[in-house]
């Protein structure tokens, strides 16, 4: 038993740091995404507050402002839950097993 246990010591604290990282990098990536929806609210006032301002010459594009938010939060989803592959498609199934058995004269068993 002693033989054993050394080498699951190391495996262990070698692989610990890096599940360490990943779910730190996990925890930090979706306070991203709480952030991004604060920025999305904060967004949304500041559109409401600029719609009343008449006579400037450029306005913010808060469309492409919010499309470019939601491409960078489904990017950042998609990597916190990848999706799952899909099995590959199978070949169909022959389903008929019958052939002719070669030099076989037809059977008129039947006829």
């Amino acid at each position: 038993m002693r033989t054993y246990a050394f080498p699951l010591l190391v495996i262990y604290l070698v692989t610990l740091p890096a599940v360490a990282q990943e779910t730190r990098e996990r925890s930090d990536l979706e306070l991203i995404q709480r952030q991004f929806t604060a920025i999305d609210q904060l967004a949304d006032r500041a559109k409401n507050g600029s719609e009343n301002i008449d006579g400037a010459r450029y306005r913010f594009d808060y469309l492409r402002f919010a499309a470019d938010l939601e491409r960078v939060r489904e990017g950042i989803q998609q990597y916190l839950s990848p999706s799952r592959a899909q099995p590959a498609d199978l070949v169909k199934l022959a389903d008929q097993y019958r052939a002719e058995a070669p030099h076989s004269s037809p059977c008129h068993e039947h006829d």
